[in-house]
Protein backbone atom coordinates (compact mmCIF):
# COMPACT_ATOMS: atom_id res chain seq x y z
CA UNK A 1 0.00 0.00 0.00
CA UNK A 2 1.59 3.43 -1.00
CA UNK A 3 1.15 5.52 2.00
CA UNK A 4 4.11 8.23 1.23
CA UNK A 5 3.73 10.96 -0.93
CA UNK A 6 7.22 11.24 -2.53
CA UNK A 7 9.35 9.29 -4.77
CA UNK A 8 10.12 5.90 -3.31
CA UNK A 9 12.65 3.46 -4.62
CA UNK A 10 12.91 -0.57 -3.76
CA UNK A 11 15.69 -2.54 -4.42
CA UNK A 12 16.49 -6.52 -4.42
CA UNK A 13 19.48 -7.52 -4.29
CA UNK A 14 21.11 -11.46 -4.41
CA UNK A 15 22.68 -11.64 -0.74
CA UNK A 16 23.62 -15.21 -0.40
CA UNK A 17 24.29 -18.42 -2.92
CA UNK A 18 26.80 -21.73 -2.66
CA UNK A 19 28.16 -20.76 -6.18
CA UNK A 20 30.52 -18.69 -6.93
CA UNK A 21 29.02 -15.63 -9.43
CA UNK A 22 30.86 -14.85 -12.13
CA UNK A 23 29.20 -11.55 -12.51
CA UNK A 24 28.20 -9.68 -9.51
CA UNK A 25 27.23 -6.04 -11.69
CA UNK A 26 23.62 -8.07 -12.30
CA UNK A 27 23.00 -8.39 -8.52
CA UNK A 28 20.86 -5.67 -7.79
CA UNK A 29 18.01 -4.14 -9.52
CA UNK A 30 15.84 -0.92 -8.56
CA UNK A 31 12.04 0.10 -9.48
CA UNK A 32 11.05 3.47 -8.55
CA UNK A 33 7.09 4.59 -7.89
CA UNK A 34 6.07 7.98 -8.21
CA UNK A 35 2.77 8.94 -6.46
CA UNK A 36 0.80 11.04 -8.78
CA UNK A 37 0.16 14.58 -6.87
CA UNK A 38 -2.99 17.19 -7.93
CA UNK A 39 -2.58 20.24 -6.33
CA UNK A 40 -6.59 21.44 -6.41
CA UNK A 41 -7.44 24.79 -5.85
CA UNK A 42 -11.37 26.60 -5.80
CA UNK A 43 -12.08 30.22 -5.99
CA UNK A 44 -15.43 31.64 -5.52
CA UNK A 45 -16.99 35.07 -6.52
CA UNK A 46 -20.47 36.70 -6.83
CA UNK A 47 -21.52 39.29 -9.12
CA UNK A 48 -23.24 41.14 -6.32
CA UNK A 49 -22.49 41.58 -2.79
CA UNK A 50 -25.23 43.44 -2.07
CA UNK A 51 -28.28 42.89 -4.18
CA UNK A 52 -31.76 43.76 -3.09
CA UNK A 53 -34.03 40.91 -2.32
CA UNK A 54 -35.63 39.39 -4.95
CA UNK A 55 -32.86 40.29 -7.29
CA UNK A 56 -31.11 37.49 -9.02
CA UNK A 57 -27.71 37.13 -8.36
CA UNK A 58 -24.54 34.71 -9.91
CA UNK A 59 -22.14 33.01 -8.02
CA UNK A 60 -19.04 31.48 -10.18
CA UNK A 61 -16.82 28.81 -8.90
CA UNK A 62 -13.44 28.12 -9.99
CA UNK A 63 -12.03 24.75 -9.96
CA UNK A 64 -8.13 24.87 -10.78
CA UNK A 65 -5.71 21.90 -11.07
CA UNK A 66 -1.79 23.61 -10.71
CA UNK A 67 -0.97 19.43 -11.33
CA UNK A 68 1.86 18.04 -11.28
CA UNK A 69 -0.68 15.21 -12.01
CA UNK A 70 -3.95 15.43 -13.62
CA UNK A 71 -6.81 15.03 -11.19
CA UNK A 72 -9.88 12.48 -11.65
CA UNK A 73 -13.00 11.81 -10.47
CA UNK A 74 -13.04 15.27 -8.97
CA UNK A 75 -16.29 16.48 -7.10
CA UNK A 76 -16.80 19.52 -5.25
CA UNK A 77 -19.88 20.45 -2.65
CA UNK A 78 -21.70 24.00 -3.22
CA UNK A 79 -24.81 24.00 -1.72
CA UNK A 80 -27.26 27.35 -1.44
CA UNK A 81 -27.73 28.49 2.04
CA UNK A 82 -31.25 29.57 3.27
CA UNK A 83 -31.99 32.83 1.96
CA UNK A 84 -31.33 31.61 -2.22
CA UNK A 85 -33.14 30.48 -4.05
CA UNK A 86 -31.51 27.98 -7.03
CA UNK A 87 -32.28 28.90 -10.24
CA UNK A 88 -30.02 27.24 -12.26
CA UNK A 89 -26.55 26.10 -12.98
CA UNK A 90 -23.92 25.78 -15.59
CA UNK A 91 -20.80 23.75 -15.09
CA UNK A 92 -17.85 24.02 -18.16
CA UNK A 93 -17.42 19.97 -17.14
CA UNK A 94 -19.40 17.52 -15.83
CA UNK A 95 -22.97 17.64 -13.51
CA UNK A 96 -24.59 19.96 -10.99
CA UNK A 97 -27.44 18.54 -8.52
CA UNK A 98 -29.38 21.47 -6.87
CA UNK A 99 -30.71 19.16 -4.46
CA UNK A 100 -27.27 17.67 -3.04
CA UNK A 101 -24.93 20.43 -4.57
CA UNK A 102 -22.75 18.46 -5.75
CA UNK A 103 -21.07 19.45 -8.84
CA UNK A 104 -18.98 16.05 -10.45
CA UNK A 105 -16.55 17.15 -12.25
CA UNK A 106 -14.42 14.34 -13.18
CA UNK A 107 -11.01 14.64 -14.69
CA UNK A 108 -9.51 18.14 -14.59
CA UNK A 109 -5.99 18.02 -16.45
CA UNK A 110 -2.59 19.87 -15.00
CA UNK A 111 -2.50 23.53 -15.75
CA UNK A 112 -6.60 23.04 -16.53
CA UNK A 113 -9.63 25.21 -14.93
CA UNK A 114 -13.37 24.44 -14.85
CA UNK A 115 -15.94 26.77 -13.63
CA UNK A 116 -19.32 26.31 -12.30
CA UNK A 117 -21.92 29.34 -12.61
CA UNK A 118 -24.84 29.08 -10.41
CA UNK A 119 -27.73 31.41 -10.62
CA UNK A 120 -29.80 32.33 -7.03
CA UNK A 121 -32.57 34.71 -6.37
CA UNK A 122 -32.23 36.66 -2.73
CA UNK A 123 -35.30 35.74 -0.93
CA UNK A 124 -33.54 36.17 2.42
CA UNK A 125 -32.56 39.71 4.06
CA UNK A 126 -29.55 38.27 6.46
CA UNK A 127 -26.14 37.86 5.09
CA UNK A 128 -25.74 34.49 3.46
CA UNK A 129 -22.35 33.17 2.90
CA UNK A 130 -22.14 30.53 0.20
CA UNK A 131 -19.25 27.55 0.28
CA UNK A 132 -17.94 25.64 -2.27
CA UNK A 133 -15.11 23.00 -0.97
CA UNK A 134 -13.49 19.71 -3.19
CA UNK A 135 -14.47 17.17 -1.60
CA UNK A 136 -13.05 14.19 -3.82
CA UNK A 137 -10.19 13.20 -6.01
CA UNK A 138 -7.50 10.11 -6.89
CA UNK A 139 -4.53 12.13 -7.06
CA UNK A 140 -3.26 13.12 -3.15
CA UNK A 141 -3.36 16.87 -3.00
CA UNK A 142 -0.02 18.35 -1.27
CA UNK A 143 -2.34 21.67 -0.63
CA UNK A 144 -5.35 21.43 1.05
CA UNK A 145 -5.83 25.44 2.63
CA UNK A 146 -7.07 26.23 -0.70
CA UNK A 147 -9.87 23.67 -1.26
CA UNK A 148 -12.28 26.11 -0.37
CA UNK A 149 -13.79 28.90 -0.97
CA UNK A 150 -16.58 31.26 -0.03
CA UNK A 151 -18.35 34.88 -1.17
CA UNK A 152 -21.11 36.57 1.07
CA UNK A 153 -23.97 38.59 -0.14
CA UNK A 154 -25.94 41.21 2.33
CA UNK A 155 -29.29 41.99 1.06
CA UNK A 156 -29.66 45.99 1.09
CA UNK A 157 -32.11 46.66 3.83
CA UNK A 158 -33.63 50.47 4.05
CA UNK A 159 -36.15 50.85 6.80
CA UNK A 160 -38.12 53.68 5.43
CA UNK A 161 -40.77 55.51 7.73
CA UNK A 162 -43.16 58.11 7.05
CA UNK A 163 -44.58 61.33 9.05
CA UNK A 164 -47.49 63.74 8.12
CA UNK A 165 -48.12 66.74 9.40
CA UNK A 166 -50.88 69.45 9.68
CA UNK A 167 -49.56 73.35 10.30
CA UNK A 168 -53.30 73.34 12.10
CA UNK A 169 -55.47 70.68 13.48
CA UNK A 170 -58.15 72.90 13.60
CA UNK A 171 -58.52 75.54 10.51
CA UNK A 172 -61.63 77.25 9.66
CA UNK A 173 -63.15 77.13 6.57
CA UNK A 174 -61.94 78.87 4.14
CA UNK A 175 -58.76 78.70 5.58
CA UNK A 176 -55.56 77.19 3.68
CA UNK A 177 -53.37 75.05 5.71
CA UNK A 178 -49.76 73.08 5.21
CA UNK A 179 -49.54 69.33 4.95
CA UNK A 180 -46.09 68.31 5.62
CA UNK A 181 -44.60 65.03 4.93
CA UNK A 182 -41.42 63.47 6.49
CA UNK A 183 -40.10 60.37 4.88
CA UNK A 184 -36.78 59.17 6.55
CA UNK A 185 -34.77 56.79 5.78
CA UNK A 186 -32.65 54.92 9.06
CA UNK A 187 -30.46 52.68 6.82
CA UNK A 188 -28.69 50.87 7.01
CA UNK A 189 -28.83 51.00 3.33
CA UNK A 190 -29.38 54.08 0.92
CA UNK A 191 -33.08 53.54 -0.76
CA UNK A 192 -33.62 54.38 -4.34
CA UNK A 193 -36.58 54.61 -6.59
CA UNK A 194 -38.56 55.41 -3.40
CA UNK A 195 -41.89 56.44 -4.28
CA UNK A 196 -44.74 58.16 -1.40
Amino acid sequence: TVVGVNAMSNTASITAADQFDPNTSNNTATATVTPQRADLSVTKIVNTRTPNVGDTITFTVTLTNTGPSTATNVAVTDLLPAGLTFVSATPSQGTYSAATGAWTVGAVAAGASQTLAMVATVVGVNAMSNTASITAADQFDPNTSNNTASATVTPQRADLTVNKTANTATPNVGDTITFTVTLTNNGPSTATNVTV
